[in-house]
């Protein structure tokens, strides 16, 4: 740099040095007196607001923005005059042309040679942009929490469904049972035919299984502590619906599964003949 381009200190006492200065930054930036005059502004700013230089100094917030934004630029205002600390601010700014903005502003107070707060510098980023990706990330996420919301309790409309209770006769429970028997269903299994072992006083509790499309190892030791869960009650239980391929499946079981624990019938008319005593084709 020659010494004709250098900048000095005599230079940077002049006031269009430092205004310079000041423009070079790419934030707005402002300064204002108290109460609220603008007392000086950078060219960023002017270009955010849509207004020139020479327009906004000396005059006030409510020659250009609506009253309900100059309400909190005025109450951040006060707060800064009245602690003398800085502070900062995510708020609204409508320009010129009727757009609005989402800025992040921190005010700075001013000082005179006493020390006291004569004014304050505002420094101002324009966060649109990113205001409305956070919005839209958040928006997201909020349908998702609903939709999984929902979805619970889908599930669990679906899983009160898949376990009913049917009082079929005085003491006798029939649990028609359609679908996968997963371990959470076999669990819900328990639950309910216990509630409604204890609710009708029931002696007898028919597990129906041939809406299940299969029975495997897993399976069978669902419906081994269903059965033995309730004769621990007092209630006899029964398996029926058994198929084909669910008996083979069993036979193929080892003794230690506990499957020699469970009572297993054809169909419904053969548990029901059994336990009410009569012939089978009746």
């Amino acid at each position: 740099m020659s010494d004709a381009t250098r900048l000095d200190r005599a230079d940077w006492e002049s006031f269009a040095t430092v205004q310079a200065a000041i423009d070079s930054l790419d934030d707005p930036i402002f300064f204002q007196g108290s109460p609220s005059p603008v007392v000086g502004v950078q060219s960023r700013f002017c270009a955010l607001i849509g207004s020139t230089r020479e327009a906004m100094l000396g005059r006030s917030d409510p020659d250009f923005f609506p009253p309900e934004q100059v309400e909190v630029f005025w109450r951040l205002d006060d707060e800064l005059f009245a602690s003398g600390e800085m502070n900062e601010n995510e708020e609204q700014l409508t320009d010129a042309d009727g757009r609005v903005h989402t800025l992040w502003t921190r005010k700075y107070p001013v000082r005179d040679a006493a020390g006291a707060v004569i004014g304050l510098c505002g420094v101002i980023s324009d966060i649109t942009a990113l205001r409305e990706r956070l919005d839209q990330v958040t928006r997201r996420e909020l349908a998702a929490k609903e939709r999984e919301l929902e979805f619970a309790a889908q599930r669990a409309i679906v899983e009160a469904m898949a376990v009913p209770v049917i009082h079929l006769w005085e003491r006798v429970l029939l649990v028609p049972l359609i679908g996968e028997l997963t371990e959470q269903r076999a669990a819900k299994l328990v639950d309910v035919m216990l509630s409604a072992i204890a609710e009708f006083g029931a002696t007898v509790v028919f597990l129906d299984v041939s809406g299940v499309p299969r029975i495997d190892a897993r399976s069978a030791q669902g419906l081994v502590h269903a059965v033995t869960t309730a004769r621990l009650l007092g209630c006899r239980a029964a398996i029926v619906g058994i198929g084909s391929d669910a008996a083979a499946t069993l036979a193929t079981l080892p003794t230690s599964s506990g499957i020699g624990l469970l009572e297993t019938h054809a169909t419904l008319q053969d548990g029901l003949a059994l336990v009410l005593g009569a012939p089978r084709d009746a």
